[in-house]
């Protein structure tokens, strides 16, 4: 910018010079030739007169001579034309013949009756010349006065005026470029301290101010540029304050949210939603919706809801990246100021498959228990039915039937207790007890309440436990029936003069227990579905011996209620063995 005025003034002051200095030489050089004018027609009057008194012979060798002493006395060349051109006298001769000159403007002018002027090149000198042409009568007719001296003076004049104006121009550029580059330099100081400031501003220094003193229009523009930066500083903290709200908002919305705008490209993309569909922010900002949640079924909806301009709610189930079951709500996004125009739209997503594969379980569970709890309630009904019809006589029959409505009785209460203890253990998984359990003292004791059973199966219950077992925490009574749950079921499904084997020990930081049997074992097809609620391997045999079809679904929620694992290991007619994992420092 600076060199940009400086150039402009530098060439406003050149111009100004030059036309200066040329106005000046054209004004000296038409001065100079107008008083040469005068001085000629003077001498022409002059001359006039001298011919008009004398009376001479214009053609005479002493008119010619009178006039070449007039001519070197006025130091002028004189000629004589009569009206016909011809030369009658000359002052400046040169050899041979004089050309006629009537076609010199000067003399056309002249005949006309005024004074003629010219200055033209002169092929007779060889210079430039003034010409003045006087008409006079003399003799009875017209003839030509002309004067004429050369301007060899005014050159001379001009070339002396050129080399002073070159000198001034030169000397004058120097001095006005230093005073003006001083001048400019202090004009552009505030200018350059304003855009240094505007420079660290936009590179994000929001305090910088431009210092300027000035009284000017500068100094208004500085004060209006520290007030402009004022109120951007303000704005932007206001911005970033509500830009750091509104990011802490949608980072603690544990619901996924997606807007678009108009063509339905992505706009905003909060944590919850990167993490649903397992992607960043980063990468999907700008891409179409479609590129980022591959369904045709939400692209439909949102097209559906920019056209009808109507705010809805669907229910979609995704492949891709997981398999997932998922509520969308949308909402249009409108302008403030403006509720009639649509910029855009955004979706709240929340994640219902866990809901759905509950209501699932629990619409199955209910079926289950409602089969369950029939076939005694069935069974007890018809018999009694049976005694009261008569057979209650027949004391055989009365106590065959009683014996069997025990039997169903008892496993009707059985199956209650497995679905109450079920339903304390998954409604408890928040409160979880962190008792003391010393894992030895507790497996003595259920080795203890257990091989009454065994013996009277004929069944050999072995045991091996660690006794120097590290001490876990969680509910005592949990654990208890967790162990209860897997000897109880070992023995059940273990031939008479079978064995049963109970193990516990600690490996790194894991306490191991296994129930090892030489039971009927479970086909491979079984094994993953056997820990689901009354899941059957045999259902007939299961219900022969007792079984209500959960004491496996409790072991598994009582290992999950101690951050543990349990494995199978399964041969069918040879025996299971049922492994459970439990973390020792993740109990604490």
């Amino acid at each position: 910018m600076q060199k940009k005025i400086f150039t402009v003034f530098f060439i406003i002051l050149l111009i100004g010079i030059l036309l200066t200095g040329f106005l000046s030489l054209s004004l000296i050089r038409n001065s100079y030739i107008n008083q040469l004018e005068q001085k000629l027609i003077s001498n022409a009057k002059l001359i006039e007169e001298f011919i008009k008194e004398e009376d001479n012979d214009l053609a005479s060798k002493i008119f010619q001579k009178r006039m070449e002493d007039l001519g070197g006395k006025i130091d002028a060349r004189i000629t004589i034309i009569d009206y016909h051109g011809n030369v009658l006298a000359e002052t400046f001769k040169r050899e041979g013949y004089i050309e006629n000159h009537q076609d010199r403007p000067e003399i056309q002018i002249a005949y006309g009756g005024e004074i003629g002027k010219a200055v033209r090149y002169s092929s007779t000198v060889d210079l430039d010349m003034l010409y003045v042409a006087l008409p006079i009568e003399a003799n009875g007719q017209t003839i030509v006065v002309r004067l004429a001296v050369n301007l060899l003076e005014i050159k001379r004049i001009n070339q002396t005026l050129f080399y002073y104006i070159a000198f001034s121009i030169v000397f004058g550029l120097v001095i006005s470029a230093l005073i003006g580059y001083r001048f400019i330099d202090k004009i552009m100081e505030p200018i350059i301290e304003i855009t240094e400031a505007s420079k660290k501003m936009a590179m994000g220094r929001l305090g910088v101010r431009a210092c300027v003193k000035s009284k000017d229009e500068i100094g208004d523009l500085a004060d209006h540029f520290n007030h402009m930066a004022d109120r951007l500083e303000e704005t932007i903290e206001q911005l970033s304050d509500s830009n750091t709200k509104f990011k802490a908002l949608l980072t603690s919305i544990i619901n996924p949210i997606i807007a678009v705008d108009n063509k339905k490209n992505i706009i905003l993309l909060n944590p919850a939603a990167e993490k649903l569909f397992n992607i960043k922010a980063e990468d999907a900002i700008g891409k179409h919706i479609l590129e980022i949640i591959r369904n045709n079924q939400l692209d439909e909806e949102i097209e559906r809801v920019f056209e009808d301009s109507v705010d809805t709610q669907i229910e979609i189930n995704m492949k891709d990246p997981s398999e997932k079951t998922l509520k969308i709500y949308t909402n249009l996004i409108k302008l403030e100021n403006d509720p009639t125009k649509t910029i855009g739209l955004v979706t709240l997503i929340e994640d219902i498959t866990e809901i759905r594969k509950l209501e699932k379980m629990r619409s199955d569970f209910v079926a289950n228990v409602s089969h369950e709890l029939k076939t005694p309630l069935t069974s007890i009904s018809g018999f009694v039915e049976t005694l009261k019809s008569g057979a209650i006589e027949d004391e055989e029959v009365k106590n065959r039937f009683l014996d069997i409505i025990d039997i169903e009785t008892e496993r009707l209460a059985r199956l209650i207790d497995d679905i109450l203890t079920l339903s304390d253990i998954e409604n408890s998984q928040h409160k979880v007890l962190h008792q003391e359990i010393l894992p030895s003292d507790t497996l003595k004791e259920v080795e203890e309440m257990m091989k009454p059973i065994a013996t009277n199966k004929a069944i050999e219950l072995l045991t091996e436990i660690d006794l120097n077992l590290p001490m876990i925490y969680g509910n005592r009574d949990w654990f208890k029936q967790m162990l209860i749950n897997l000897i109880d079921n070992a023995i059940k499904y273990t031939p008479r003069e079978g064995k049963v084997q109970l193990t516990a020990y600690k490996r790194y930081s894991n306490l191991i227990i296994s129930v090892k049997d030489t039971g009927i074992g479970i086909p491979k097809k079984d094994i993953p579905r056997l820990f689901e609620r009354f899941y059957r391997v045999d259902k007939a045999r299961s219900r022969k011996v007792g079984g209500t079809g959960l004491g496996l679904a409790i072991v598994k929620h009582i290992v999950l209620s101690f951050n543990g694992k349990i494995k199978v290991n399964s041969e069918q007619d040879k025996g299971s063995e049922f492994i459970i994992i439990l973390p020792i420092s993740s109990a604490k």
